[in-house]
């Protein structure tokens, strides 16, 4: 859209409605169109467009106007003012009450049953550590609005304690640890557990936890459960406050995709045995566009930042845009509260030890009286009532009677009581915040005149967001009873304080049903997700050609099948690079049914002494947490070698006897260790002998009949026509490794893409591409053919494709 175009629509607009002013962002205006730095040229043609449509922009549209800065786009002629509420509006505004809606966590996660959000409820009013998955369908686009929910919620618990030390508390104790590091010593690790209230595993590391295969996600698995283990000791020793644990989990979409919610719900089963309070939250969207309820979820924002009327004239901000904008606006109404109150209203309110929201709510209800027509004179503030004011005994014995005295925050003689309720921890209370506040009502009550019309309830909008259940049952409870003493006529109102406008605004909670108090899963309506293209399970039947080694494999499979889980205590692949061995070990996973663990010495070998032993042993550690599983060592030659050779080092040495160790203790784990070396001369003696690695299974590259296999598999894969021979391209492919193959098989496909071959494919095609790879230098040399055919004649391996080898390589 060209600039005329969109700043035309935005004239039309104003003049359609009669808007005085249109906000946007300045990075709202670059993105649409297309801009991520400004230059000199879009900001001058930007101005002048505005200038010829007769619109203007306050502040000016410059190079250096901060990004988040809103800018007013007018009409030239109209000025910029506030909006004016009169006395008339204010008092309708009174008569429309607000409709308190659900909180964020109803409309956008599914808990799996109404129960389970019920529990999640509770568990936020209590004290006790939480334990919190959050998993996204696909994009994450609600995580910081999480953590800074739960700021607000444990912000509020350390209010509720009404110490004099809160704040300062607050600073010490209420604090957030990233718990992805290990790089501070031990006694800074405990001391940064104990004085945080919110623990982040972060996305990264929740992916290495439930997708990792390779070592270096082992490792990044063993350190996450140390300091799990670590924090949720520390929790429930230190539990006075409320923590939570928040668990960053990579998509539904991943998840599915590797085919690995049985391991989601493995490691939710193990945090929730050492911290009980553990949910699952699944967003109910892919992303932030597809959310059905938008509108309450913004309304939820208001009511708990106390902003109930905001509004913002950005077309389809983001939640997360849309909540900073509030805390912003938030923080801004509530320092300039001071500054905009009249002297004679500060000098009325009769303030001594409050806290400063008890002030500023108490001067709401001022505010909000007068302009329902009551005279600031009329408007009692601290006012002392006593049961003696509605007594009329004449009995002679009343001079001895004893008078029960209250104070009344805000009152309009024989009209309106104005109870202000911050919700804070009061001496001699019960603990229950809400018991404490309709015993304390009631028993205020009992000095209020018998021709009172309403008492309005005045709570701050967290609290209603938040604990809505809780406020409708009190409101219920205060007026039953209420109606006893002032007739049916007798009004409980439930106000909230709007900051913005200094005013009152009534509540009603009549679209919250509460709990089911069904002790049954009742699953709710979840949103369709998009269909998932799993990631197909990798079987022998995908691996082509490795016929002989797949049955000697299958022999295993058989033994397991029959409970001879021990039967052998590890295998070793060796033979001639590119010729299948990790593939063959991962569909041996698979077969088995068993997780795929793989790592190499570049996952383990470390410049610091001892830490690569620690890395052997940190690993196998987790292959047996997560067993059944196949744990496959890759370059065995490059940690194993010979602990003889005079190069060796001792920590080297040391390295070898860790895998030696891990070796011997992993045989009644349930996990297959399956090692893999192109040099089988160069592992020690230690690692080949008996009741370590026993099965020893030479991995040979694949016979012409093989890779006509392996062609076909390949090459069936590409979305184009095709007339190929495959005994030729076998034929002209000899001495080629299935790696080879699988390289000629890209490249060709990458020719069709580019459209270098036509939409029909031939076999001269293909065989461009083989004498390519010929000339280009392939896998292997006649020099590792020779030596690994000389170390299959030492073991006395008996196999026909040795033949074949020795025939395609032209060796004696």
């Amino acid at each position: 859209m060209s600039y005329t175009a969109y700043l035309n629509s935005i004239k039309n607009e104003l003049q359609r409605t009669g808007k005085t002013k249109k906000s946007l962002r300045v990075k709202t205006i670059m993105e649409q169109f297309g801009y991520q730095r400004r230059s000199q040229a879009f900001i001058d043609d930007f101005n002048a467009t505005l200038e010829n449509l007769g619109l203007y922009a306050e502040p000016g549209f410059d190079l250096y106007i901060p990004l988040d800065t809103k800018i007013d786009i007018a009409l030239k002629g109209v000025e910029l003012t506030d909006e004016i509420f009169n006395s008339a509006a204010i008092s309708q505004k009174l008569k429309e009450t607000i409709q308190v809606k659900h909180d964020f966590f109803y409309y956008l996660f599914d808990f799996g049953s109404e129960q389970e959000y019920e529990r999640f409820q509770a568990c936020l009013d209590s004290n006790q550590p939480m334990g919190i998955f959050l998993i996204p369908q696909d994009v994450d686009f609600f995580s910081d609005i999480v953590v800074k929910i739960f700021n607000y919620e444990l912000i509020r618990k350390f209010q509720y304690q009404g110490s004099s030390e809160v704040a300062s508390s607050s600073v010490r104790q209420f604090t957030t640890s990233i718990i992805d590091s290990d790089d501070d010593c031990e006694n800074e690790k405990e001391n940064s557990i104990k004085g945080a209230n919110i623990f982040h595993f972060y996305r990264s590391t929740m992916t290495s936890v439930l997708l990792g295969g390779t070592g270096l996600e082992l490792l990044d698995s063993e350190k996450f459960d140390e300091q799990f283990e670590s924090i949720s000791l520390s929790l429930n020793k230190y539990n006075s406050t409320q923590s939570f644990i928040l668990f960053h989990c990579p998509s539904v979409l991943e998840i599915q995709a590797q085919q690995k919610e049985d391991s989601l719900g493995h490691l939710v089963d193990t945090v929730a045995s050492k911290i009980p309070f553990t949910f699952t939250l699944r967003c109910k969207y892919s992303h932030e566009t597809a959310i059905e309820q938008k509108e309450e979820i913004l309304a939820h924002f208001r009511l708990l930042l106390e902003l109930p009327y905001y509004q913002t004239d950005e077309d389809d901000v983001s939640l997360l845009n849309y909540f900073l904008e509030l805390q912003k606006a938030q923080i801004q109404t509530e320092s300039q509260l001071l500054l905009k109150m009249k002297p004679e209203h500060l000098y009325h309110l009769k303030w001594q030890q409050e806290s400063t929201e008890y002030i500023y709510l108490k001067y709401f209800a001022i505010k909000t009286l007068e302009s329902l027509g009551y005279e600031l004179s009329h408007i009692g503030c601290e006012i002392e009532l006593t049961s003696q004011d509605e007594d009329n005994s004449d009995d002679d014995e009343d001079e001895y009677q004893e008078y029960q005295t209250e104070k009344v925050e805000v009152y309009i003689k024989n009209k309106i009581v104005v109870e202000i309720e911050t919700l804070k921890y009061n001496e001699f209370s019960d603990n229950n915040l809400f018991f404490d506040m309709i015993k304390r009502i009631l028993r205020k009550s009992q000095v209020w005149p018998n021709n009172l019309e309403s008492v309005w309830l005045v709570v701050p909008g967290f609290e209603i967001a938040r604990n809505y259940y809780q406020l409708k049952k009190t409101k219920e409870i205060l007026e039953y009873k209420l109606s006893e003493y002032y007739g049916a006529n007798f009004k409980t109102i439930v106000m909230t304080p709007d900051y913005e406008k200094h005013q009152l605004v009534p509540v009603a909670f009549d679209t919250i049903d509460y709990p089911t108090f069904e002790y049954k899963v009742k699953r709710q309506a979840t949103r369709q997700i998009t269909p998932v293209t799993k990631q197909v399970k990798l079987d022998f039947s995908q691996v082509k050609g490795l016929n002989e080694e797949k049955e000697k494999l299958n022999k295993l499979l058989k033994l397991q099948s029959k409970g001879h889980k021990g039967a052998i205590g590890g295998i070793l692949f060796y033979g001639l690079p590119g010729c299948g061995k990790t593939l063959l070990a991962n569909a041996f996973a698979n077969e088995s049914s068993r997780y795929f663990f793989k790592f190499s010495p570049a996952d383990i070998i470390s410049v610091w002494i001892g830490q690569s032993q620690k890395n052997i042993r940190d690993i196998f550690v987790q292959a047996k947490k997560k067993a059944p599983s196949v744990l496959f060592i890759d370059e065995l030659d490059s940690i194993g070698f010979n602990r003889n050779d005079e190069n060796s080092h001792t920590d080297q040495r040391a390295t070898i006897n860790q895998l030696l160790i891990e070796l011997n203790n992993v045989k009644n784990s349930d996990v297959i260790v399956i090692a893999a070396t192109n040099y089988l001369n160069g592992i020690d003696s230690a690692l080949k002998r008996s009741g370590r690695l026993d099965w020893k299974i030479p991995i040979f590259p694949p016979n012409q009949a093989e890779r006509v296999e392996i062609f076909k598999h390949y090459l069936s894969q590409l979305n184009v026509e095709q007339s190929v021979n495959y005994e030729m391209l076998a034929e002209k492919s000899i001495r080629f490794t299935s790696s080879d193959i699988e390289l000629v098989c890209r490249e060709v496909n990458n020719a069709i893409l580019l459209e270098e071959i036509s939409s029909y494919l031939t076999t001269s095609d293909v065989i461009t591409f083989i004498h390519n790879l010929q000339d280009g230098g392939l896998s292997l040399t006649q020099e590792q053919v020779k030596e690994f055919l000389e170390e299959c004649k030492r073991l006395s391996v008996k196999n026909p494709k040795l033949e074949t080898l020795r025939l395609e390589w032209e060796i004696d």
